[in-house]
C-alpha cells in the first residue's frame, strides 16, 4: 500500500508533552466524535448502543478464533474481514456476557431481538453467531461514513498535536 503508515509515525517521542499541553482540545475533539457516533448508531442503525455493542462483540468473537494469537488482523484477513478457509465460531451467551460486561438477561434479550432482525442466529446447542447476510446496505453506508468521520477526527487530532508549542512546556511555563 502506497499510503500505509506505521503507528510509530503518529506517536512521536514528545507525544506525552503535546498531549498534556493540548488535553482540553484533544478531549473535546475525541468526545465529540464518540458522542456523535453513538447518536448515529441510534438514529441511522435504529439500534440502541447495547445492541450495537453485543452485535459487534459477537462478530469479533466469531472471527477471532481463526487468527493466530497476537496476529495482526490486517495480515490474515481479506478486505471482507475473512480468511478463505474461515468458519465462524459460535460463542455461548456466558462468554458474550463476560466480554460485554452487560447483565446476562440483557444480553439474552438483545440477542433475541437481533435474531428477529436477521442480524444473528442461534445454534441448536445455544451458541450465537452473527449473520453476514444481516449486514445491510445501510449498515455498510453507516460504516463508510464512520470511517470517513474517524479519519477526519484523526486528522484533526494530529493537527492539534502538531500545533502545540512544546517549548513552553519544556521551559516550565504552562
Amino acid at each position: 500500500m502506497a499510503n500505509s503508515k506505521t503507528r510509530d509515525q503518529f506517536i512521536t517521542e514528545d507525544f506525552d508533552v503535546r498531549f498534556q499541553r493540548a488535553f482540553g482540545l484533544l478531549a473535546f475533539s475525541v468526545n465529540r466524535h464518540i458522542v456523535d457516533h453513538m447518536r448515529r448508531i441510534c438514529i441511522e442503525l435504529s439500534m440502541d448502543p447495547e445492541s450495537a455493542q453485543i452485535w459487534g462483540s459477537l462478530a469479533h468473537m466469531n472471527v477471532l478464533p481463526n487468527l493466530p494469537l497476537g496476529a495482526d488482523p490486517m495480515v490474515f484477513l481479506d478486505e471482507l474481514g475473512r480468511k478463505n478457509d474461515m468458519t465462524l465460531v459460535p460463542i455461548r451467551l456466558t462468554e458474550l456476557t463476560q466480554i460485554t460486561g452487560l447483565p446476562r438477561e440483557t444480553v439474552r434479550r438483545k440477542l433475541e431481538n437481533l435474531r428477529k432482525l436477521g442480524k444473528v442466529e442461534r445454534t441448536d446447542d445455544g451458541k450465537w453467531f452473527y449473520l453476514n447476510s444481516g449486514v445491510t446496505e445501510s449498515d455498510r453506508e453507516f460504516t463508510r461514513n464512520t470511517v470517513k468521520q474517524l479519519l477526519m477526527t484523526a486528522q484533526s487530532l494530529l493537527s492539534i498535536l502538531d500545533m502545540v508549542d512544546t517549548q513552553q512546556v519544556n521551559n516550565g511555563s504552562q
